[in-house]
This record gives C-alpha cells, sequence and structure tokens, in this order.
C-alpha cells in the first residue's frame, strides 16, 4: 500500500487509501452502479475518534493496510484503528511516553513499544 501526500495550500495532506472501497455486504450489481455514481465517488470518509488530548506522535499502518497505529502523549497512549470499519479498535494507556513503536506482525494483533523510561510493552 503507497501513501498518497499533497500539499494544497502548503499543508500537507496524507490520503491512506489508494481509493475508495465499497462495503462487502453490497450486491454485485450495486457495487456495479455505485462505480459510476460521481456524488459516491466524491464521498468523504473519516476515521471516528481519531484525535489525542495533547499530541500524537507516530503513526503506521499495519502490512496488511488494514489497521493504523498511533501513539501520543499527556496522557502517554497508543490507539488503533480500523480502516475496513473507520473507527477506533482499541486504545492503550501506558506508564511512559512513547518514543517509537514496531508492528511485529501483520494485523494488529503484536506490537512492541519502546518507551521513554526505556521499558519495552
Amino acid at each position: 500500500m503507497a501513501m498518497k501526500v499533497s500539499a494544497p495550500d502548503g499543508v500537507k495532506v496524507y490520503n491512506i487509501s489508494s481509493s475508495k472501497t465499497l462495503p462487502q455486504w453490497l450486491s454485485d450489481s450495486k457495487k456495479k452502479s455505485l462505480k459510476k455514481n460521481d456524488e459516491y465517488k466524491r464521498r468523504l470518509e473519516l476515521l471516528q475518534d481519531f484525535r489525542f488530548p495533547a499530541a500524537c506522535q507516530r503513526i503506521k499502518v499495519t502490512p496488511d493496510g488494514q489497521y493504523i497505529f498511533a501513539s501520543g502523549y499527556h496522557p502517554p497512549q497508543v490507539k488503533v484503528y480500523d480502516l475496513s470499519q473507520l473507527s477506533l479498535k482499541f486504545d492503550r494507556h501506558l506508564d511512559a511516553e512513547i518514543v517509537d513503536f514496531q508492528i511485529l506482525t501483520e494485523d494488529y494483533s503484536k506490537a512492541v513499544f519502546l518507551c521513554a523510561d526505556r521499558s519495552l510493552w
């Protein structure tokens, strides 16, 4: 998955999906008709609860492209978003600020977090 970056008015905008997807539960005939619908193509999809109280430090996408990990601080926390549902999957609070993290599997099941107190979670 390639992340597209555009900079209208000098502000970078990151597009994490290359094209808009149709819901899986739609029939094939309905999917074909929606692909031709201009109003449906121009729709805007937003992730729910994509925010942090103070700031977000790092954002990474899982190798399978289905989940986004985001870490922030005050309080130190990590949030995982499900792109197929456009919603928050879960969030976890940590004792120390996250310096960096790495996703260890194709999905969200394993990740490691390096914290400012030199601990690994």
